[in-house]
């Protein structure tokens, strides 16, 4: 069922287009992607991804994505407090990212709802940027730590300032936020580094991802294989527990 959001934001890309004299077809060739994924985001059939949403701001300009656009009922605490922020300061995601010295991927991720969790370091980024506290932030934190191994983090696999360097468990999401991989490791970083090189790990397969820290390592092991239990066939990559060895 397509939002509210989906549907603003397909008429501001919409005016933004015919305001730069772009026909749908012209804008799709800037972009590389068909005519009909443009006539679908007009629709608010569908949504860009964030890199996409990214490269039409740098084409279409005012694509700020401020409150009148993402303002929906679905909206994360931190994805509202966020979008409310961009249009207090008037800032397009592009001008935040640089400000706050985060990726723009990373800030389309928190508005769209795909990152819940934020790492606590870029939340601080995001404030001193926007020179206003999220006061949510300890709720946040409280309500997605689970008792006696830590707190759930989103983070972007794309972004090296992102990927977790601890040892934990992860999760991997399509862009649909549909579970798509559940790994273990003694540092998930490197992990991920042997998964960049798979057929598999590119977007919209892998969009986002979210780990917890957990420092024993059957621990581990045991957290990994319930959730893949869990998941069943929904875990596409792995349900066999496939590429799963401990580094």
């Amino acid at each position: 069922m397509k939002s509210n959001m989906q549907d603003q934001l397909g008429r501001l890309i919409r005016e933004r287009r015919t305001a730069n004299a772009l026909s749908q077809v012209e804008l799709a060739q800037r972009l590389n992607v068909s005519q009909a994924a443009i006539s679908t985001w007009e629709q608010g059939k569908a949504t860009p991804r964030a890199e996409q949403l990214a490269k039409l701001n740098e084409i279409l300009g005012g694509l700020a994505l401020n409150s009148e656009v993402l303002e929906a009922e679905s909206q994360t605490p931190i994805a509202a407090w966020l979008s409310r922020a961009l249009a207090k300061k008037d800032f397009t995601v592009g001008e935040l990212a640089a400000k706050a010295d985060v990726s723009v991927p990373t800030i389309y991720n928190i508005l769209s709802g795909r990152a819940q969790n934020p790492h606590p370091r870029t939340i601080s980024f995001l404030e001193k940027a926007v020179g206003e506290s999220f006061e949510s932030k300890r709720e946040a934190r409280e309500a997605s730590e689970i008792a006696g191994i830590g707190e759930l983090i989103d983070f972007n696999p794309y972004d090296e300032n992102e990927i977790p360097t601890k040892p934990g468990v992860y999760v991997l999401y399509d862009i649909s936020q549909r579970p798509i991989y559940v790994g273990k490791a003694t540092k998930i970083s490197s992990r991920l580094n042997d998964h960049s090189s798979r057929f598999w790990f590119k977007r919209p397969l892998v969009e986002t991802g979210a780990y917890i820290e957990i420092q024993d390592p059957a621990l581990r092991t045991q957290i990994e294989t319930v959730l893949i239990q869990f998941l069943k066939n929904n875990a596409v990559i792995n349900k066999q527990k496939t590429v799963r060895d401990e580094d």
